[in-house]
């Protein structure tokens, strides 16, 4: 017989268990509003593309939720990471400078060592600091910021425990690595005529597994969302844990959670799988691309794949929010919706392991839920997430740190930054103390886009420069180079000045 007690229900338990019963709402109301501080909540979820969002304007209903709940918020239409993979993108987020700065431009690198006590994190030092992702390369960051973070979740405990890790874990507790090691080597150890003992026991335990992981097979025809090294997750588990633990919490709260769908791999729940398949949506054709992917893809299954994903986040989200809604958190709570960087499925890239910055690679959502706020605003001019740490400082009533790069957020800000220029970079083989001998950089003034290529063996010694109106050209398919050298020049010029003094301690 079933005890009824399953596992999002051990998730919940575990939040309160710290902690004990939450106080009341309207108790919360008060405490927050004699504090005088609102708590900020930062909601990234990974590789998330505008591009592919129904919110700003694309064919397939993809956000159905978040387009509701738009008409709450403020609304960015134009707004780019600072690169277009995790490691770079989420340094650039929680410190606000490009990767050329903080230099974590490699996967699964750290900002380097003066950026330690610069982040995001420090700014809030008199909040409750949370984080949390599914991501390993986003926890190499909360490894950096430590000390800054006072509750950092780790990131396995949101995500399915095998049966072996909880055996490994009850009998090894905190050699818990060192055993897991061992289990493997003596796993494939057999010995005489049979199996070893332990490699008995793997497969028992195997055995089990298969049969609680059938019950998700069913909801997850393409397999259980996973990051590659986890044994999967649930996105409603971590989105219950981290709303029941907000809504528990008496204190002011920063929190920062970076989840991982809709990232690859694209695997959504049966709700949402094939609900695109042979919709009837094409695309604009674009040529391929010189940083294309070497092997080919069904570009389009993909495309359906990623968008049917995005179904299941905006699903998510828009329980998150209605959790936070009805427990009254939301009263006295600055809410953020965000990603890290975008994903493509066009000129032959498919994902975003590639050294082109095109706009579906670069261009993210950014919504912003005041307090109070009940109706849509809606702003187009060209930002970065670079702003979002000063903005969230400037609404905090804190001093903008020294060393950000970016500025403070319309419409918070007095006045139109019209020339502002707003960059993107990527330097995937650079090393933190070494200059950037190849890199891909663009700039953005509004309505122009330049793309500066250098250093790639794809380019055979020369540079690749092209040039952008996306006012009249937003799927960046007319380059204007060669038919705008006056406006190509100035742009490229003020770009390698930037550069250059970005490399130039490394020099």
């Amino acid at each position: 017989m079933s005890s009824g007690f399953n596992r999002r229900d051990f998730l919940k338990f575990s939040v309160m268990f710290p902690v004990g019963v939450a106080a009341s709402n309207l108790a919360k109301f008060f405490r927050a509003r004699q504090s005088g501080k609102k708590n900020v909540i930062i909601v990234v979820f990974d590789a998330f593309t505008a591009h592919n969002m129904s919110l700003y304007g694309y064919a397939r209903e993809t956000t159905p939720n978040i387009n509701k709940l738009a008409d709450r918020a403020i609304v960015y239409h134009n707004h780019y990471a600072g690169s277009n993979f995790t490691s770079p993108g989420t340094a650039s987020l929680l410190t606000g400078t490009l990767p050329w700065t903080h230099r974590a431009m490699q996967p699964n690198s750290r900002v380097v060592e003066k950026y330690f006590d610069k982040s995001i994190f420090n700014v809030f030092n008199d909040f409750h600091r949370m984080a949390y992702s599914h991501n390993e390369w986003v926890n190499t960051h909360f490894e950096t910021f430590k000390k800054d973070i006072d509750e950092w979740i780790p990131r396995l405990q949101l995500c399915n425990q095998s049966l072996s890790d909880s055996v490994i874990e009850n009998l090894f507790g905190n050699d818990r690595d060192i055993s897991s090691v061992a289990w493997v080597r003596n796993a494939e150890i057999s010995g005489g005529g049979g199996y070893a003992y332990s490699l008995y026991l793997s497969r028992i335990i195997s055995y089990f597994e298969e049969k609680v992981y059938a019950k998700y097979l069913s909801r997850f025809p393409k397999g259980i969302p996973t990051s590659g090294t986890d044994n999967g997750f649930l996105l409603e588990d971590a989105i219950d844990w981290v709303g029941e633990r907000l809504i528990s919490l008496d204190e002011p709260i920063f929190g920062y959670f970076h989840f991982l769908p809709p990232h690859s791999p694209y695997r959504p729940p049966s709700e949402f799988f094939e609900l695109f398949s042979k919709d009837g949506y094409t695309p604009p054709f674009k040529p391929r691309d010189i940083f294309a992917d070497k092997k080919e893809h069904n570009t389009e299954r993909l495309r359906e794949y990623y968008d049917e994903f995005i179904l299941y986040v905006d699903q998510q989200f828009g329980r998150f929010y209605e959790m936070l809604e009805r427990s009254g958190v939301l009263n006295d709570t600055l809410l953020i919706l965000t990603s890290d960087h975008g994903e493509a499925f066009e000129r032959g890239v498919v994902g975003h392991d590639t050294s082109a910055l095109y706009d579906p690679l670069l261009k993210v959502p950014l919504l912003i839920f005041e307090p109070g706020r009940n109706e849509r605003m809606d702003i187009y001019e060209q930002t970065s997430a670079l702003d979002l740490m000063p903005t969230l400082a400037y609404l905090s009533n804190k001093e903008t740190p020294s060393w950000s790069e970016g500025e403070i957020l319309p419409p918070f800000r007095e006045s139109e930054n019209s020339r502002r220029g707003v960059y993107a970079v990527r330097s995937y083989g650079a090393e933190a103390n070494k200059n950037m001998q190849e890199g891909s950089v663009v700039l953005l003034r509004h309505p122009y886009k330049l793309h500066y290529y250098y250093g790639y063996s794809e380019l055979n010694g020369s540079e690749k420069i092209l040039l952008f109106n996306l006012e009249t050209d937003p799927e960046e398919m007319k380059n204007l180079a060669s038919l705008e050298p006056e406006i190509t020049n100035n742009m490229l010029d003020e770009l390698k000045d930037s550069l250059k003094k970005a490399n130039s301690p490394y020099l």
